[in-house]
């Protein structure tokens, strides 16, 4: 990409469409991580402007039961192996050590909560706690409101854009350290300056934006004095990049976080709608007549002066009950969670009892229901986006630190799969049945009592067993012979003795 193009992309970044995009990502980080009361009370303001306080205020976190079920693809370690064994080893002790499944774990959530993410890999040297310079592999998984895109024709990352807040971003090879800061100005705090980290395969830029007096912003080319080429020592985009599809734009926002303001909104609704059965208060009296403040309640007595005029009407206070349809209510805020529940995937067949809690009747359909799919079909994603990572580290090796140790051109990830909870005696039973009426291959029974053996090692296994059972027949065959042998020898000895 050409340095000329940068402001232009700039100046995109920063209209109105990309920046409401930005903060609807950060409105549902902000009610995955729990701050969903702030949203659903402000949604009340909006239904009832003059009352919205006086609401019993429901704050249940549908977002977050439904991503956390559907992000468990990296609930156990995969396996990863590279063509040798060396290799392998090597690599397997990088990604540990610099905790690749737990960022792998929040990009899983990322994708699943948001519909897109982005995954960076950046290296520094940096002391140690004994003042040793290491070398450090980041893997930082980035939200949408953390990061912006260009993408290809074809969908292909071309550029990264970071936005950091108002300091001194240093970068340079010269001194083996990369300042991996990543904060985006997300919360409108109004400031007039900025500083945009700009990641192509080749260069790293540094822009800085101002306001100026008409309020559009200018970009200018920030100089580094520890970088003045502005060159991407890695050698390669040091970014893997996330979406739901692969079109040229930015995917359709996951509808989740406002799904499930308007279901607590409802909840709030009907919360108090429960609360309020004793109906309105409606006072009757005379409009000559003084009436003071009236105090409502459940516990609150009240006086009712009456007029001395015997022909005045007489003060009066009574109820009204709206007498609302609670059950229907309840029905309607039931069809809206099943209705969220399978637009994610997510089908059970349970029910929410007449008497039950919504959280509760809500937990134990997430907890019925079998999204195995999902994970599995993310896991087939993952895959890909491991072996780009795989890439990313093995090139950074090569051009930043000129050593070419990793040669492998592909990684296999293999992913475990769950383990079914039935018990040693009833699995053998069903190996055995299944082996009466032949319906496995032989090395089949080794794959069922591990589910993450791949084929060719369960092959490898059989023969193993089948080598030393042969081994073992051999011996026993051995021994066999000596005996008879020794046996045949006495006899021969005892009639040469009786001649």
């Amino acid at each position: 990409m050409d340095v000329s193009l940068v402001p232009r992309i700039l100046q995109e970044i920063e209209l109105k469409e990309n920046s409401e995009r930005k903060r609807q990502a950060y409105k549902s980080y902000q009610a995955y991580e729990g701050n969903l009361r702030y949203f659903v009370e402000d949604r009340l303001k909006q239904m009832f402007p003059k009352t919205w306080e006086m609401f019993q205020v429901s704050d249940y976190s549908a977002i977050k039961k439904i991503v956390d079920k559907k992000s468990k693809s990296y609930k156990e370690a995969p396996l990863r192996k590279l063509d040798s064994p060396e290799e392998t080893a090597l690599y397997q002790d990088l990604v540990k050590k610099f905790s690749l499944n737990e960022a792998m774990k929040v990009t899983d959530r990322y994708f699943n909560q948001h519909k897109y993410s982005l995954l960076a890999v950046f290296f520094e040297r940096s002391p140690d706690v004994f003042g040793k310079m290491a070398e450090v592999f980041k893997f930082i998984p980035l939200a949408p409101f953390e990061f912006d895109v260009v993408l290809t024709e074809m969908g292909d990352l071309e550029a990264v854009i970071l936005s950091y807040p108002d300091e001194q971003v240093v970068i340079g090879p010269e001194t083996d350290n990369l300042d991996t800061l990543i904060a985006g100005d997300v919360q409108d705090r109004g400031t007039d300056k900025k500083v945009y980290a700009v990641w192509t395969a080749k260069n790293h830029w540094l822009y800085q934006g101002t306001k100026n007096s008409d309020g559009a912003w200018e970009f200018f080319l920030a100089p580094n004095e520890k970088n003045p080429n502005n060159l991407n020592p890695y050698g390669i985009l040091p970014f893997v990049y996330l979406p739901i599809d692969f079109s040229s734009d930015y995917p359709v926002g996951s509808p989740l976080a406002y799904q499930t303001i308007e279901l607590n909104a409802e909840m709030s609704t009907y919360y108090t709608s429960g609360s309020m059965q004793i109906g309105t208060l409606v006072l009757k009296y005379p409009s000559s007549q003084a009436i003071e403040s009236v105090a409502n309640g459940l516990f609150t007595g009240m006086k009712l002066p009456q007029s001395e005029n015997p022909d005045a009407p007489a003060t009066e206070a009574e109820y009204i009950a709206p007498s609302p349809n609670m059950s229907g209510h309840r029905e309607a805020i039931l069809t809206h969670m099943s209705a969220i529940l399978d637009e994610q995937g997510i089908n059970s067949n349970q029910l929410i009892k007449p008497n039950e809690e919504f959280s509760s009747g809500f937990d134990r359909l997430l907890a019925s229901a079998d999204v195995q799919d999902i994970i599995e079909d993310n896991q087939g994603f993952y895959s890909k986006v491991e072996e780009k990572v795989y890439h990313i580290v093995a090139m950074i090796h090569k051009n930043f630190l000129k050593r070419d140790i990793f040669k492998s051109e592909t990684i296999s990830v293999v992913y475990r799969k769950p383990k079914v909870l039935i018990s040693d005696t009833e699995k053998l039973g069903n190996l055995k049945q299944m082996d009466e009426l032949g319906l496995l291959l032989p090395w089949e029974k080794f794959m069922i009592l591990d589910p993450n053996l791949s084929e060719e090692d369960a092959k490898a296994k059989y023969d193993l067993m089948k080598s030393l059972q042969k081994k073992a027949l051999d011996t026993l065959v051995g021994e066999s012979t000596e005996e008879e042998d020794e046996e045949e020898s006495d006899e021969a000895g005892e009639e040469e003795t009786g001649e």
